[in-house]
């Protein structure tokens, strides 16, 4: 009896122990072999980037001044195609009808960006210390090119042959803006006759009523460029007569200006700016395609058989300017005492904007 009790407690005892074990936790495994070399450090996150990817920022808001001019093709594309925006611009276009007005509100801030002619009011700006430098081509007279700047004569005065010779330009009204690369034209075609602007008689109108005046007869010659020039052609008034780039190749004729903004306060946008508008001129030097006419033709207001026919300014593909025929109209202003001193040419343009964009457009 003692021998069975004792066998029904070693029995009883072994359960209690089992059932026990299987309520307990499981126990901790052993630590892991370590390896015997030191392991990677885990990636780190790279430093912030200077300047955030452009399509990432909050829309950079710049006011820049354009005409309905063909020249301005590379802006309306680059607005139209989305090239500022994919550089984190908001680009708002004001209509400034010449560039010596321009001026003061770049100077002032109230531009960011300019555009036009290469002109007497420009270099004195720059002279003065006005703050503003030149970044970019905007278009050159190109010797293989069309009239893209011209004159245009009354088609009765070509026809009579009366222009034949130059002297008899003498008195004859020419409608251009003083000052300005027209003028230097002007003088450069008459330099061999012994005349110059002085012995005609230069009317500073608009574009419109030159194109009136020479459809009246009160204009004899006018300085033009397209659409104007197509307008003066197709209504049988005025004709093209010695576009400028017979006598003038390479002229550096239109360029882009910064100032303050650009240049010193906020440089980044005015390389990406430029990036933008490099795409802009590339697509534009693929030359009268739909979409392009389409885009010119929207912001010009010609028709696209109008667009069509007219000159396009040729454009370097990579934004660089001739500084060439800059110096000698800047000679010939401060021969007739236009302007007040020469500028030299770190002082005049600022290269490192353009070369910027050209390496963004690379990657």
């Amino acid at each position: 009896m003692k021998n069975k009790l004792t066998i029904q407690t070693i029995i009883t005892s072994l359960l209690v122990i089992l059932l026990l074990s299987s309520c307990a936790p499981p126990s901790t495994p052993p630590p892991a072999a370590q390896p015997t070399t030191a392991p990677s450090q885990p990636e780190q996150p790279s430093a912030p980037a200077t300047t955030a990817p452009a399509s990432t920022l909050t829309p950079a808001k710049l006011t820049v001044s354009i005409l309905p001019f063909l020249s301005y093709g590379p802006f309306f594309i680059a607005k139209e195609e989305g090239y500022f925006a994919e550089q984190g611009l908001d680009v708002n276009f004001v209509n400034i009808d010449k560039t010596s007005e321009a001026m003061p509100a770049l100077s002032q801030g109230q531009l960011d960006v300019a555009a036009g002619f290469f002109d007497v009011s420009t270099l004195n700006a720059i002279a003065k210390g006005g703050g503003i430098k030149y970044v970019s081509d905007k278009g050159y007279l190109d010797p293989a090119g069309c009239a893209a700047s011209t004159f245009v004569a009354r088609k009765d005065l070509v026809d009579s042959g009366k222009l034949n010779d130059l002297k008899n330009l003498k008195g004859m009204n020419i409608a251009l803006t003083g000052a300005s690369s027209a003028e230097y034209a002007l003088d450069m075609l008459l330099k061999d006759t012994g005349l110059t602007s002085k012995d005609v008689n230069v009317k500073d109108i608009p574009l419109p009523t030159r194109l009136e005046g020479l459809k009246t007869g009160s204009i004899d010659i006018a300085a033009m460029s397209d659409p104007w020039t197509v307008r003066a052609v197709n209504a049988g008034s005025g004709v093209v007569w010695h576009p400028w780039q017979e006598y003038l190749p390479n002229l550096q004729f239109s360029i882009i200006m910064f100032g303050k903004n650009l240049l010193v306060n906020n440089p980044d946008l005015g390389k990406r700016f430029l990036t933008a508008y490099l795409k802009g001129v590339q697509q534009y030097n693929q030359g009268k395609t739909d979409r392009n006419v389409e885009i010119i033709s929207k912001y010009t207001k010609l028709t696209p058989a109008e667009v069509k026919q007219s000159c396009w300014m040729s454009m370097r593909s990579d934004g660089k300017m001739d500084l060439t025929g800059m110096q000698g109209f800047q000679q010939w202003a401060l021969d007739k005492g236009l302007l007040v001193s020469l500028v030299p040419n770190d002082k005049l343009v600022d290269l490192s904007f353009i070369d910027a964009a050209n390496q963004a457009l690379q990657k």
